[in-house]
């Protein structure tokens, strides 16, 4: 059995240490505290956490509160397999992992980067003589940046997907060191009262315009080399048509099929009154246009986006997001496009997102977004493999084989180009859907995938969005959703 021995700040241990030993221990791990001194908690971070947690949170409990009892735990000084200084002190106990903040060890440096507004650039680290070595790393995911509260526990959660993951291989391998820039904090007055005036314009459009509203278009395409998975960039010269909506509803994912001649464009439907979406098709006319308004073609009980659709032995098979049910379904095309009959549950008990399957050398792959450790969906990618694309599924890896906000999530279907395999991938690091990452994938095998991202885009030029987060090629198309109002 793996022994972990952390050290926590006497008398302020936090509900993520209790979370992070609850966690450890169900993965089978020994797990003992070592209290030791932790750092002088700042005055005005103080009166910051308590004014957000007055004004902004609703007095929501937080994985930063103080973790009241502390006897139950488990204390002891005995040698470990694994250290992990959790104290927040800017020098770390020798021979111990402890936690970086763009590369910078400290609870003091996580809240610089946090109000400087840095990219949350997150870490496990180990001193290795006069160096400090990352030996985890992570890009992660601020759903909620405007608000400290909020930011801490998101890093917090990740904190607690290093560790466990790290503790699963067995200790620490150690990873090229990484140059960083240390974040310098912002005040935080400053940003207090940017957060108020966010949620003070937030509030504002919400009253006039629903937030988020996504709008699917499509382009035909002059040749395959006029792509932007071809070009690594928008065309200058790019005319998109715009699905019509009644701002009542938005159109997000859209994915394109085409059958005997016919492209077909599938995507989710969100109506705002009922807040549970729904998969809509509608076919495309040879000019480009929609040969006819979209009709829903698939309601369940649960939120459905996301229609990932493949052809295997002579069906046509449709794998739609269904995570607020925690699990992936798939259905069989009984009457395509219209008539869709659930064939099997291929995963349980998994909240999983955006699943996006490819064949290499005769093995299927799967790559999704999942929640790990009840964080955010927008920064884990995991790896699975089956021999066929209905399954059985099974997990690559020791949990995600990726945290990167800025290239994790799945944008759509991987595609070759000159020989090599890419996958498009949400940049979530502005805010959800807020771009897209263009990745080649370097490795593939069961310990997990490795990727370069070779371009990063923006919303087309000329639209006004404000987010992008689906790129598709299908019958001589190109499809994206923005995020947006439409210009009159």
């Amino acid at each position: 059995m793996t022994s972990v021995r952390i050290l926590s700040p006497e008398g302020e241990l936090r509900r993520w240490h209790r979370k992070l030993f609850e966690s450890l221990e169900r993965d089978g791990v020994r797990v003992g505290f070592d209290w030791r001194a932790g750092p002088p908690r700042a005055l005005e971070i103080a009166l910051l956490d308590e004014l957000e947690r007055l004004l902004l949170t609703r007095r929501r409990d937080n994985l930063l509160d103080r973790e009241t009892q502390t006897d139950d735990l488990p204390r002891w000084r005995d040698a470990a397999d694994v250290l992990i200084d959790l104290t927040g002190n800017s020098e770390p106990a020798v021979g111990a992992v402890f936690p970086v903040y763009c590369g910078v060890a400290g609870d003091d440096a996580r809240d610089a980067m946090l109000l400087a507004g840095a990219p949350p650039h997150v870490g496990l680290a180990k001193r290795e003589g006069d160096r400090t070595v990352l030996v985890a790393d992570a890009r992660i995911a601020l759903e909620r940046p405007e608000i400290l509260r909020s930011a801490r526990e998101a890093v917090v959660t990740r904190l607690i997907t290093l560790i466990r993951t790290l503790v699963r291989k067995g200790g620490a391998d150690v990873a090229i060191a990484e140059a960083f820039e240390a974040p310098r904090g912002g005040s935080p007055a400053g940003f207090l009262a940017g957060s108020l005036i966010g949620r003070v314009r937030s509030r504002i459009g919400r009253l006039v315009a629903h937030e988020n509203h996504w709008r699917v278009g499509w382009r035909a395409l002059a040749s395959s080399n006029d792509a932007t998975q071809a070009r690594l960039d928008w065309p200058a010269d790019a005319r998109w048509t715009w699905l019509e909506d009644d701002r009542r509803r938005y159109f997000a994912d859209p994915f394109l099929f085409e059958k005997d001649g016919v492209v077909h464009l599938f995507c989710e439907e969100f109506p705002y009154e009922t807040g549970k979406a729904v998969i809509s098709w509608l076919p495309l006319d040879k000019s480009g246009g929609p040969a006819q308004p979209p009709r829903i073609v698939l309601e369940t009980d649960c939120h459905l986006s996301y229609p990932f659709l493949f052809q295997w032995g002579g069906e046509i098979w449709m794998m739609p997001e269904s995570s607020s049910s925690r699990s992936l379904a798939l259905y069989r095309a009984d009457r395509f496009p219209e008539k869709w009959t659930l064939h099997s549950v291929l995963m349980e008990g998994l909240d999983i997102s955006d699943a996006t399957i490819f064949e290499v050398d005769g093995r299927w792959w799967m790559t999704a977004s999942t929640r790990e450790d009840e964080g955010s969906t927008w920064d884990c990618l995991s790896l699975f493999v089956a021999d066929s694309p209905l399954g059985p599924w099974r997990r690559c890896g020791e949990g995600p084989v990726l945290i990167d906000a800025t290239a994790a999530r799945p944008a759509g279907n991987g595609f070759r180009r000159k020989d090599e395999l890419w996958r498009p991938a949400q940049d979530c690091s502005a805010g959800y859907g807020s771009g897209l990452s263009l990745c080649r994938i370097d490795g593939l095998d069961e310990r997990g995938l490795r990727q370069s991202v070779k371009k990063r885009l923006a919303p087309p030029p000329g639209t006004g969005a404000s987010g992008v987060h689906t790129l598709n090629v299908g019958g001589g198309f190109e499809t994206i959703d923005i995020c947006g109002w439409r210009k009159k």
